[in-house]
């Protein structure tokens, strides 16, 4: 009896640290994308204002490569 105790209670263990270990991943995970987004906003202000409309021979294209 004592012996299943003992393993469930180490598969209890091992559980919850694999879960926390998840948690933290996932914290680690949604920072990183936050940071990445805010960085992107400030590197990519909005045309909303006007100041980059118009400006240069590329200016309504988006993206790189070859059209089709």
């Amino acid at each position: 009896m004592t012996e299943r105790r003992n393993e469930r209670d180490h598969e209890r263990r091992e559980r919850k640290k694999s879960e926390e270990a998840d948690e933290r991943r996932r914290e680690d995970r949604d920072k990183r994308s936050d940071e990445l987004k805010e960085s992107w906003r400030r590197n990519h202000p909005s045309d909303e204002d006007g100041s980059s409309a118009g400006k240069g021979p590329r200016s309504g294209r988006r993206g790189k490569g070859r059209q089709a």
